[in-house]
């Protein structure tokens, strides 16, 4: 299916009373996946703004990427910068990692869902490796539960996996719907 068409009728499909009430998910989670081909990242963006102008929905659009770094804004990013220098991309990777394993990622996505009709997930490709989608919605099933999140992930959902960029795979994940 051509993006333009796959996101017109996922706009379409979201604004039903179904989704927005979350009914027929046999007691899951109301987590929801949107793949698309990594070529596509600039057409998606493009589409969510202009939905986003154009809803009446109240949807709370979540970057990761401006999210981590809001997180890491106390540390200071100049000294992030001067420790992967010294230290190496690995060597930050795990001294960063903890900060997102507490969870001080996903209280602030529960938090706007405490707000929110629906939860846009963005920028998943932009914080690979530190953050990681599948684990990100295993930290989130115990907060959020309420309130309908769709991911928007450059690469394939299949169900019972994920593969960013088609190339990295992920552990086993699926309690997510493709959508």
């Amino acid at each position: 299916m051509e993006i333009q068409k796959k996101l017109d009728r996922f706009f379409e499909e979201i604004q039903k009373d179904e989704f927005l009430q979350m009914r027929g998910l046999g007691n899951e989670v109301p987590y929801f996946i949107f793949d698309y081909e990594p070529e596509h990242e600039l057409i998606v963006r493009q589409s969510i703004r202009y939905f986003m102008n154009r809803t009446h929905l109240n949807i709370k659009v979540l970057n990761l990427l401006k999210m981590v770094i809001e997180l890491f804004d106390d540390i200071g990013l100049e000294g992030l910068k001067q420790f992967e220098e010294e230290q190496g991309t690995e060597a930050l990777f795990d001294a960063l990692r903890p900060t997102i394993e507490e969870e001080e990622l996903v209280d602030k996505i529960a938090e706007a869902a405490e707000q929110a009709q629906i939860i846009f997930i963005t920028g998943v490709g932009s914080v690979f490796p530190l953050v990681r989608a599948h684990e990100l919605l295993n930290q989130l099933h115990p907060k959020v539960t309420n309130v309908p999140i769709v991911i928007f992930y450059p690469g394939t959902y299949t169900g019972q996996g994920l593969s960013l960029f088609n190339r990295f795979e992920s552990n086993g994940y699926y309690r997510a719907f493709s959508i």
